[in-house]
């Protein structure tokens, strides 16, 4: 399966930055799992459980674009797109992460 992705140049925060925002996710998340109230949020999933999560974030954020975001606004979608990339980032933590091979010109 093979996508091709346009990027903008028209970009309203670097790279660098959304990095650092992912990175305060991480935190988030490893804080709150020694928080006795979040129960929802626990430590050790298995890849299994990690989808469904994944899963469950990305149809709230498509619920909050197509549903109720008339006017598309994106800063009702990004911290669900935050959540989820911090959970991929904990699992290539957990299992290692590919190194993406690709030729440059």
């Amino acid at each position: 399966m093979s996508y091709l992705c346009v990027t903008n140049k028209n970009t309203i925060m670097e790279r660098d930055e959304v990095y650092k925002m992912i990175d305060t996710e991480r935190e988030y998340q490893d804080h709150e799992t020694n928080n006795p109230e979040r129960a929802d949020i626990i430590d050790e999933f298995d890849m299994a459980h990690t989808l469904l999560c994944i899963d469950k974030f990305l149809e709230s954020a498509k619920q909050g674009w197509y549903k109720d975001n008339p006017n598309n606004n994106y800063k009702e979608v990004m911290p669900y797109m935050r959540v989820i990339a911090g959970v991929c980032v904990k699992m290539g933590e957990k299992y290692g992460m590919p190194k993406r091979r690709y030729y440059k010109r």
